[in-house]
Order: structure tokens, then C-alpha cells, then sequence
């Protein structure tokens, strides 16, 4: 799968709001596409995840073991604050799917 290929499905598949599991401590959030971004909605906050924040991210998984990819531990240089939101994102829809 391609991150164009990934992000058409998040903005069809979240056009209404959604649950997903965190891969953190923040536990359940849920994910509306909206505006060009998605947003995050958690008990306590909300928040955005713009197409280049994703994108970084994708890129960075794309260098990591299948076996780490979707591991927040794996991206600690990174600083993005939606990071585990993201990787919950992948993990949910790329699913077995090989990433390129």
C-alpha cells in the first residue's frame, strides 16, 4: 500500500466519526476526516492531523522492521505529538497490507 493509497481511505472510511484504540496510554479516541485534516477527539482534547504530519510518519515507518513499525518506542526522535493516534491509524488500516 502506498501513503496515497492510505490517506484517500481515511478521508472515504472517516467521513463520520469513528472509535480506534490508542497504542499509548490515551486509550480510545475518535477520528473524523474534515477540512483536509483529521481530527482526534479524546475525553480530555482534541487535535489535528495534517497529510505532511502523516506522511512523515508513513516515510519513517517505511525504513523500520515490519516487526517495529507500528511501535511508538520506534519513533522517539520524532516530535509529534499525535504520533500514537497515527501509528493506531496505520496499524488499523494498513493492517497486513506491505507498506511502499
Amino acid at each position: 500500500m502506498k501513503f496515497e493509497d492510505l490517506w484517500n481511505i481515511l478521508v472515504r472510511d472517516l467521513s463520520e466519526s469513528k472509535q480506534f484504540q490508542s497504542l499509548s496510554q490515551t486509550g480510545k479516541f475518535d477520528a473524523k476526516y474534515s477540512g483536509g485534516r483529521i481530527h482526534i477527539t479524546t475525553q480530555d482534547s482534541i487535535w489535528t492531523i495534517d497529510r505532511p504530519e502523516m506522511h512523515k510518519i508513513w516515510n519513517k515507518g517505511l525504513t523500520l522492521d515490519e516487526n517495529l513499525r507500528f511501535k511508538h518506542f520506534s519513533y522517539t526522535q520524532e516530535n509529534i505529538r499525535t504520533l500514537s493516534f497515527i501509528l493506531a491509524l496505520m496499524r488499523d488500516f494498513v493492517g497486513q497490507n506491505k507498506m511502499e
